[in-house]
């Protein structure tokens, strides 16, 4: 890994001007944020765009209470993902607390794919549905509209993904990005659901947005602006709240954080969508209603952590059968045995440890089809390499790090060439930031400070400090010799530096006496005191 050094420059003008400490100045200088930013940052008010500033607000609410007050069906159309299916629980919960049972679908990833489909617009019309409204989803549902205007019923479309030049004829479409007024683009299709609900109820609901600040953390939403903010007021309601469906969840290991969130709640409500023929992503909207019976979501929430126990051992299996055919620069695999459900994690894997692009392909003999999934590094552009040889394709789509693909057996070997001719001799070498610091910096009040900046995620990152010279007073091993723990001594008192899975190099460091290292500031509290933890991820 190579790491470019911001050595800070202005951090006293900021400490001066913000009475700050030098630790949080130095941060701030980093992130060159702009005044708005800052000041949204240092200030705990909640920021709350609201539902009016979409352009077609009106028509929409006047298009649902005409639904309402006219008793006609409308049915929730989702996706099967975590944030496609918490937008779907969010409205359904919102029509039930109006008094209305409104009918909803979570796709099958393998049978009705991503998306509004025209067979599941004729189901709806011959169930005598009206109204279809869309969460995360139908920008780009053009044949599925047409086919429901030609059958009387209307199409709402909540979405938040990008989208081409024209639009399906829908009766509207709420879209941050069609919205001149809306001030803050990026926000997930749980959030934009929410927003609609919101309007429909004319208040907030605390477990509500719960859900929707779960879907800006999976679905890696910027966690700046009214996201940071939903986040952040999210977090503190979940503690307070202790909401049996995320209790479940969450069991009793973690807490209620965005870690805590995107890797232990969020998994478990994406592995229904990944194996949907072990079980419908259905019965989640269920299980996330208010009223959902206590015995049923521990069946659920037992099934879920068994499901996506079988997601991580399927993923690690065929993981390693992919491994098996990278070359130096790239992987591009393709087997008949890999599951569809999880080739963008293969791909992710793969891209993360090795920080080369990745082509993950199933092969259906049936259809004659590979269906794929690509994760790429800067420096090479899925979207670019997908526009420049469209002709390979059957369909492609995504954005610069990540994508779906599908080629037909007749394109598949020249489609290889493309990625080979593409990716061959080059050489992709990231590079990490990482913020000087010095020992004037390890004081015990300035790292608490950096809580104003928390949560961390989506560009929004945790800091990653270099201290270089750290004395080192001891070195001992810990978890059964599994992790190394330093001791350090500074002029405003001391710190501990973990170096977790790196046990082995304990007769390296055990009698270094500086070192140079790279990591992650935490306040450590063990009855009642507290102390700062330095996180080492690599020693330089």
């Amino acid at each position: 890994m190579k790491y470019k050094i911001i050595e800070p420059q202005h951090y006293q003008q900021i400490q001066a001007r913000y009475h700050i400490n030098s630790l949080l100045a130095k941060v701030i200088e980093s992130r060159q944020y702009d005044e708005k930013t800052l000041k949204e940052m240092m200030n705990p008010r909640l920021i709350y765009h609201d539902f009016s500033l979409f352009e077609e607000a009106d028509m929409t609410l006047e298009r649902i209470h005409e639904a309402i007050e006219q008793h006609e069906k409308i049915c929730i159309y989702g996706d099967y993902d975590c944030d496609g299916i918490l937008a779907t629980t969010i409205l359904v919960q919102a029509f039930l607390e109006l008094g209305v049972k409104v009918g909803y679908h979570i796709p099958h990833r393998f049978e009705d794919g991503y998306g509004l489909n025209v067979r599941r617009v004729e189901q709806m019309a011959e169930k005598g549905y009206t109204l279809i409204i869309t969460v995360d989803n139908g920008v780009k549902a053009f044949e599925a509209v047409e086919r429901a205007n030609e059958l009387g019923i209307d199409v709402i479309i909540t979405d938040h993904h990008q989208f081409d030049q024209d639009l399906p004829d829908a009766c509207t479409i709420i879209h941050t990005k069609l919205s001149p007024d809306y001030p803050f683009k990026e926000i997930s299709g749980g959030y934009v659901a929410y927003k609609l609900a919101s309007a429909l109820l004319g208040r907030q609901d605390k477990y509500l947005f719960c859900l929707a600040a779960i879907t800006t953390i999976s679905d890696m939403m910027p966690l700046l602006n009214e996201n940071r903010s939903l986040v952040r007021r999210a977090l503190t309601f979940m503690k307070e709240g202790k909401y049996l469906s995320l209790e479940l969840l969450l069991g009793n290991q973690q807490t209620y954080s965005t870690y805590g969130i995107g890797f232990v709640i969020a998994p478990k409500i994406n592995s229904f969508g990944r194996l949907p023929e072990l079980c419908s992503p259905n019965i989640l909207v269920k299980y996330f209603l208010k009223n959902a019976p206590r015995d049923f979501m521990v069946q659920v929430a037992q099934m879920a952590t068994s499901l996506n126990t079988k997601r991580q051992t399927m993923t690690n299996q065929q993981y390693e059968l992919a491994k098996q055919q990278m070359n130096d620069d790239f992987l591009c695999w393709a087997s008949d045995e890999i599951h569809e459900g999880i080739m963008g994690l293969i791909a992710g894997k793969y891209t993360r440890e090795y920080e080369r692009p990745s082509f993950v392909m199933n092969h259906d003999k049936d259809k004659g089809l590979y269906k794929g999934s690509a994760r790429s590094v800067e420096g090479f552009s899925l979207h670019q390499f997908f526009m420049e040889h469209q002709d390979q394709f059957v369909i492609c789509g995504g954005h610069s790090l990540a994508g779906g693909f599908t080629v037909d057996e007749a394109h598949f070997d020249s489609f290889c060439q493309c990625v080979k001719d593409s990716l061959q001799g080059r050489h992709f070498q990231p590079t990490t930031s990482v913020l000087q610091i010095d020992e004037n910096d390890i004081v015990l009040s300035s790292v608490e400070s950096l809580s104003l900046l928390e949560p961390f995620g989506m560009k929004n990152e945790e800091p990653l400090y270099i201290l270089k010279n750290v004395p080192v007073s001891r070195v001992q091993q810990m978890g059964q010799g599994k992790h190394l723990k330093m001791e350090s001594q500074f002029p405003h008192g001391q710190m501990s530096m973990l170096y977790f899975q790196h046990g082995d190099l304990y007769g390296e460091l055990k009698n270094i006496k500086t070192m140079n290292v790279i990591g992650t500031l935490q306040i450590n509290e063990y009855r009642h005191q507290k102390s700062i933890n330095f996180i080492i991820k690599d020693i330089v």
